[in-house]
């Protein structure tokens, strides 16, 4: 199914190539098509920008990290000067005589007390750190379309009951015209009657239009515009229970946060090795022309101290870095508090739904005796129509409370499942993003 889809938005796209792109049309329909929970979420991850930008940055990492790598790596420079060199002696002027030619240098770092180290560890942290925020954008994005298809059958059953609702004032409407007509009622009860259909149908009204806002908020995360939609019910039923805390070191979010504060580290103790010297060994080749006839190639071999004698910024930078360290502990402490927070609200939620479930069943079942007594009721004249119209409001209201209600757990078991790390596994979706990248 999932197939279909990512054909059809491929098909689009080939269309959308050969005219101009409006960029304020709706997705394309895709006929006779069905879409389930997991495809709505597999094509969220395979078209949004957000994903495609966290790879872009992780490559950077991965180049930042070969980059300080090559540190340890010999360099090689040369120079050469291209043109005559001019000189006046006792002939007069003199083309090329004295003329200096090329020079190849060979330098090889041999120790700088710390900086490439930490050049070094904090490329790496901070490409781990990218992966990590990848599979954090990852399970966001997975998120936000799961609550997007919730949304689109949660209004999908709303416009359903809202319907069932002005079918059942509609039918009273009939019966009330039936007795207006007979004497046995009066036209007042008719008018009333209109009046509630009215607002009901206004009702239903507001119901397609959130599903109508609902599909399209959808089919902008996923590029397409299906014509049916699965229950969720079921992919989610099959999520497996979770008791306690999650496993805060294994989650993306927080594993980003860690390398964060390494990387932060690594700087450091880089800004502590500022202070001390850098030895190399420099190997270096001249070929001199003294005179037109007579060379004098010049070789050397060196070892190289260089430093700063007083450099005031150093202890600033030292300074700066362990604040960012300090920075980077303090976001991973408030990325654990917050989904710590995170896991109790969904928690509480689910809980909660099931008891407004209960209340709202149970609500609904009275309302709906009550409607049936009331209409026999008042057909012997010992009800009023404003008292069976409000029993009917009751079975309305009741149907939608219990319907938000099991949404909302809905919505709250893939928050929780999110929280956990686990929401893209449950779904059948691959569980990493890079498991076929390289380790850089």
């Amino acid at each position: 199914m999932l197939l279909g889809f990512v054909l059809a938005e491929a098909l689009h796209a080939g269309a959308a190539s050969a005219a101009p792109a409006d960029p304020v049309a709706d997705p394309p329909p895709a006929h006779g098509s069905r879409i389930g929970l997991a495809d709505a979420v597999g094509l969220t991850l395979a078209r949004h920008p957000d994903l495609a930008r966290a790879r872009a940055t992780l490559a950077r990492g991965r180049a930042d990290l070969g980059a300080a790598r090559s540190l340890w790596t010999p360099q090689l420079s040369y120079q050469a000067n291209l043109g005559p060199n001019m000189l006046s002696g006792k002939s007069g002027s003199g083309l090329n005589d004295n003329m200096a030619g090329p020079s190849l240098t060979l330098n090889q770092l041999a120790w700088d007390f710390g900086r490439t180290k930490g050049e070094i560890g904090y490329a790496r942290s901070t490409e781990k750190q990218r992966r990590f925020e990848l599979e954090s954008a990852a399970d966001q994005l997975a998120e936000t379309g799961a609550l997007a298809y919730l949304d689109v059958k949660r209004f999908e059953l709303l416009e359903l009951e809202t319907a069932k609702h002005v079918q059942s004032l509609e039918h009273l409407q009939m019966l009330i015209q039936l007795r207006v007509d007979a004497g046995l009622s009066d036209r007042s009860d008719l008018l009333l009657a209109d009046v509630r259909v009215e607002s009901a149908r206004g009702d239903q009204i507001q119901a397609g239009s959130s599903l109508t806002a609902a599909k399209v908020t959808l089919a902008n995360l996923i590029g397409v515009m299906p014509e049916a939609y699965d229950d969720p019910a079921q992919a989610i039923e099959r999520f497996a229970p979770h008791d306690g805390e999650p496993d805060f070191a294994t989650l993306p979010a927080v594993a980003a946060a860690e390398q964060a504060e390494q990387a932060a580290s690594a700087r450091v103790g880089q800004a502590r090795a500022e202070r001390f010297p850098r030895l190399g060994i420099q190997l270096g080749y001249s070929r001199n022309n003294y005179t037109y006839n007579n060379r004098d190639d010049a070789f050397s071999a060196m070892v190289t101290v260089t430093g700063d004698l007083v450099r005031r910024s150093n202890r600033y930078a030292v300074k700066a870095a362990e604040e960012d360290r300090r920075a980077a502990q303090a976001t991973k402490e408030s990325t654990i508090l917050d989904i710590r927070g995170r896991a109790l609200a969904a928690r509480e939620q689910i809980r909660g739904g099931y008891l407004r479930i209960r209340a709202y069943r149970r609500q609904e079942q009275q309302a709906v005796d009550a409607s049936a007594i009331f209409l026999e009721e008042y057909k012997l004249g010992k009800r009023s129509l404003t008292e069976l119209l409000n029993a009917e409001l009751e079975i309305y209201r009741a149907a939608s409370a219990r319907i938000a209600a099991e949404y909302d757990i809905l919505g709250a078991r893939v928050q929780y499942e999110n929280v956990f790390g686990q929401l893209r596994q449950s779904l059948g979706l691959p569980s990493s993003m890079t498991q076929d990248d390289g380790d850089g």
